[in-house]
């Protein structure tokens, strides 16, 4: 800021505005989603992976087609449910870098 502050009118309406968004419930439980649903797919998709490489193991072992297609599912699974996981960690580590290096 250029050393101005706020007036009493906007303080006013900027209280206003931070007590309407802190009642509203809907706005609460989306947010509280929304920031619990990327774990859920960390977490989905390190599980898929432990599945897949289960998998692996036991198609390499024994050979046995079913195995081999089950495996091949899961993988595609794994990669469908990593590739935006990881497009997300990327562009993150990219803004981060970004704004260390205009600092």
């Amino acid at each position: 800021m250029d050393g101005a502050g706020l007036s009493d009118h906007e303080r006013r309406a900027l209280s206003a505005i931070e007590a309407d968004l802190e009642a509203d419930r809907s706005l609460r439980r989306i947010l509280r989603a929304a920031h619990a649903g990327p774990r859920r797919r960390v977490l989905a998709a390190c599980l898929l992976g432990a599945v897949t490489l289960g998998l692996l193991v036991a198609a390499a072992v024994t050979v046995s087609p079913p195995l081999i297609w089950g495996f091949a599912a899961a993988w595609t699974l794994t990669v469908l449910l990593t590739l935006p996981l990881a497009g997300q960690w990327i562009r993150r580590r990219w803004q981060r870098r970004e704004h260390a290096e205009r600092l």
